[in-house]
Order: structure tokens, then sequence, then C-alpha cells
């Protein structure tokens, strides 16, 4: 036993070296990411990153003529045209209105049409084939703020909403295709946090879409021209990969110069601990975006084949003929969508990210994503 206690604190006082080498290498490596971060920011120079990134904007640049985004930014910094907004704004608060009668909502409808020119303005700057907006500051911190688009294309919603039931279809289509045509603006920019909020708006529009493809009212010359909305192109200015990566590493190192050093560690852990889940996020988005662009396609095709036939189709493989080769195919999970006749209706969805069946319910842990209708809680049995 004796001998045995000088071997225990041999052993302890071993250990507790161990643990002290341990605490002082861990202290070492904090004081040099510290420094890391320290002497990086001596060594970005905010101006020459500005430079950079006014670089990026003189090669980028457009004749102002040419670019929707000095037009869009012109129209909303107006001071009447940015109360206008505003005014509309507080009575259109969300991005999907069903149908509706000037009766039901007679404020907004006296508005809308009291309003009529500034509507139309925008609907003529989307024609714009092109668009150039500042890679930065951000546009949330500028005079254009993203917020603002958003206002808008949740005015747009409403307004066309507005129209079907008062028998301005031409109109209503109009600002659908002003919906996408913004967001085909806002993609073409390379900075991300535009064309996120560029795909946000993409998915509103198509949402839109699907509703008016399945008004009972709607006749086959209407179907033709929401196809033509579809067709309007999105990839006619496709961002370049390699100046996308190196607008948002710029803005990233920036952003950074301008923090303590203590936000600046917290950032930089968490970036690196989800910048792989945000590119999936965003990845996801596109597929998700794909999946709803080829849905409308395929609801289109389901209406013709129910005004043809007097009834819906009792399967998908029914219209596959007469839709474009791999449509029924879903982006989301290189599966198939789901679609079940349900009496006079039907239920139609995709399988989400995943790939399996959960009844169309999006809610999580299931990522079905419901097509028609917008809301699937949970599958009516089968008639």
């Amino acid at each position: 036993m004796s001998e045995d206690k000088p071997q225990n604190i041999k052993t302890n006082k071993a250990k507790r070296h161990l643990r002290y080498l341990w605490t002082a290498l861990l202290v070492l490596l904090v004081v040099a990411i510290a420094c890391c971060f320290i002497w990086q920011k001596h060594l970005w120079n905010v101006e020459s990153i500005d430079e950079k990134l006014a670089a990026i904007d003189a090669e980028l640049a457009i004749p102002d003529s040419e670019n929707a985004a000095v037009y869009y930014m012109r129209f909303l910094s107006n001071q009447n045209n940015a109360y206008i907004l505003d005014d509309l704004a507080s009575y259109s608060p969300s991005a999907y209105c069903e149908p509706w009668a000037d009766i039901e909502h007679p404020e907004l409808a006296a508005k809308l049409k009291k309003h009529s020119i500034f509507i139309q303005t925008l609907l003529n700057i989307s024609e714009m084939q092109q668009a150039r907006f500042p890679v930065y500051p951000n546009p949330s911190s500028s005079s254009f703020t993203l917020a603002e688009m958003r206002k808008v294309t949740f005015i747009l919603s409403w307004a066309a909403a507005n129209d079907l039931v008062e028998g301005r279809i031409d109109v209503a289509y109009s600002k659908y295709r002003c919906q996408l045509k913004l967001a085909y603006h806002l993609q073409q920019q390379p900075a991300t946090y535009y064309r996120l909020v560029g795909i946000a708006i993409e998915a509103v529009a198509f949402g839109n879409i699907k509703r008016a493809v399945m008004r009972d009212e709607i006749t086959p010359e209407q179907l033709r021209s929401l196809e033509m909305i579809l067709e309007t192109p999105s990839n006619q200015y496709k961002v370049n990969g390699k100046i996308a990566d190196r607008v948002d590493r710029l803005i990233e190192e920036k952003e950074m110069s301008e923090l303590s050093l203590v936000a600046r560690l917290k950032y930089w852990l968490y970036d690196r601990a989800t910048r792989k889940s945000r590119k999936q996020r965003e990845q996801r988005q596109h597929q998700r975006i794909h999946a709803s662009q080829q849905a409308i396609r395929i609801l289109i095709a389901l209406r013709r084949h129910k005004e043809e036939t007097d009834t819906w189709p009792e399967t998908l493989e029914q219209i596959e003929p007469k839709l474009p080769e791999q449509m029924l195919t879903d982006p989301q999970n290189d599966g198939s969508f789901i679609y079940k006749r349900h009496g006079n209706s039907f239920i139609f969805y995709s399988k989400g990210p995943n790939g399996i069946d959960e009844g169309g319910v999006a809610s999580k842990p299931a990522d079905d994503y419901p097509i028609w209708p917008r809301k699937i809680t949970k599958i009516p049995a089968v008639e």
C-alpha cells in the first residue's frame, strides 16, 4: 500500500500537468485567433474593399436608359409615390389573397382605382429587360429598400385578385407578369440578398397564377395567356457565378471589418457552422421554385383535360403526352408528383426534398409541398 501511494501521487501530478497543458494550449489558441482577427482588421482596408465593389459596379454597368433599377429607384424615392406605396400597403398586408369584389373591400378598391397610374408605371418599368442595382450597400440600409419591393408585390397580388372578380382578366394577368419580371430583375444581381428576395417574389407570382388557372370561369384563351406569362425569360441575363462569389466575399469582408473583435469571432464561428446549411437551403429554394413552375404547367394540362372531357383525369399519365418531356418529374427529388382524384376535384402535391409521401402535409417534420389545394391537412378517402 505504501508503495502504491507515491505512484498515485505521481499519476495525479501527471494528470494535473496534462490539464494545465491543455488549458494553456486552449488559451494560446484563443489568443492566436484574436490576434488573427486584429491583424486582419489592419490588413482589411475598407477603402480598398469599397473600391473593389465600385469596380464590379463599373464592370457590370449598363446605360441608365436601359436600366430598370434606375427607374425603380427614382420612382420609389419620389415622396408622393412613397406615400401612395405605404397607403396601399396598409390595405394589402399579405402575399396571397382570394379573388375579391369591390363590395368586399370598398376602400381598397377605391384607392386602387385612384392610384391606377402608380401601378401602371410599375408595370411599365417591369417590362424593361435589364436591371442593375448597386452591389452594395445592402438595400436594407439605403434609400431603396427590398422592403418596398415586398410592399409592391403584395399590392399587385391584391389588385390582381380584385381584377379577376371584376372581369379585368388581362389586367390581372399583367400584374402577374409584373411580379415575375420584378423577381427576375432582382435575380439578375450578383449579391445573394437580392436573389433570395427575387425567389420569394417569384413564388408569390406562381401562387397567384395557380389560383387563376383553377378558377372555374377560365377560358382556353386565358389558359394560353397564362402559359405565355410562364414563358417570360428568367435567365436571359444569368448571373456570372465567379462574380457573384466575389461580391458576396467582399461584402462579407466589409461587414466583418466593421464589427468588434468579439462580434467578429462570433460571426466567424457562426458562418463556419452554417455556411453549408445556407447553401443547401438556397438550393432547395431553387428546386421548389422549379417544381412550382412545372406544377402550374401540369395544372394547365389538367384543366384542359377537364374542359375537353368534363372530368379530371384519373392519373397524371393521361396528360403526359400533352406535356414536354420530363415535366412530370419532380425537380425536388427526381421522383414523381402525387395526384389523387377526389370526387369532382383532386389533390396534387410534391413529396418534397426527402422524396417520401407524407400525405401532402407540409408542416414539420413532414416536408411535402401542397400544389392544389394550397393547404392539405389530411387526405380524404378516394371516392
